[in-house]
This record gives C-alpha cells, structure tokens and sequence, in this order.
C-alpha cells in the first residue's frame, strides 16, 4: 500500500510540474493582456498592438459595444501546454452608460505575434 501511495504521488508530481510555464512565459503573456487591455482603455485600434516590439492580436467582441473603464489582472493558469490562462475583472461601460463588472479569463498562445482571445470555456 505504501508502495502504491508513494508511486500515485510520484506521478502526481511528474504530471503538475511537466507542463508549468516558465515565469518569463507568464510574464510575456501578462504584458500582451495588459497591452491589449491598455490599448481597449484608450480607445485604440486593435491594428496598433502589431507594432509593439513584441506584437500582439487581439480580438474582443465587447469593444463593439462596451467601453473598457479599468482592469483588475487576477488569478494565472499556466499548466495548459498550448495557451496561459489570466482572469481579468474587465469595468465596463455599455453605450446607454450602464456600468458593469465583468469577470473574463483570456487565453493567450505565445506566437508571433502574440495571440490574445477570450476563452469561450470559462
């Protein structure tokens, strides 16, 4: 039994640490949200984030209908190998003037440029 607890640990810890980010992942990752959250806030095109010296694509839906107010970077979600997961709470204001808290969580994929959507699972 003991055998068996101490391999069931093994491979827990073999398959937690295997696919964990790197922190200058994160930090990419973290920086491209911030940018295109910064770039929302200003009322910037979508287009300008390209030019960045590390660029980035992002495509938000709520842009259309919604001003972005403020931002709050919360919780990351690194253990997924093909995306990093930031939840975001996004302070928005609809174009009746309605404001409203929203709670996001962005995937973004470490490309070039730098890849930065909504995640429709969350």
């Amino acid at each position: 039994m003991i055998r068996f607890t101490f391999l069931l640990m093994f491979f827990a810890l073999l398959c937690g640490c295997g696919s964990r980010r790197s922190e200058a992942d994160i930090e990419r990752g973290r920086q491209a949200v911030s940018a295109a959250l910064d770039a929302w806030k200003a009322n910037e095109p979508s287009a300008k984030l390209k030019s960045l010296p590390d660029p980035v694509e992002f495509s938000e839906e709520l842009r259309s209908t919604h001003a972005l107010l403020d931002y709050t970077l919360g919780n990351v979600d690194a253990s997924d190998k093909d995306v990093i997961r930031y939840t975001v709470t996004l302070k928005l204001k609809d174009k009746k003037g309605k404001l409203t808290d929203r709670e996001v969580v962005y995937a973004v994929a470490l490309k070039s440029p730098v890849v930065v959507a909504r995640d429709p699972y969350y």
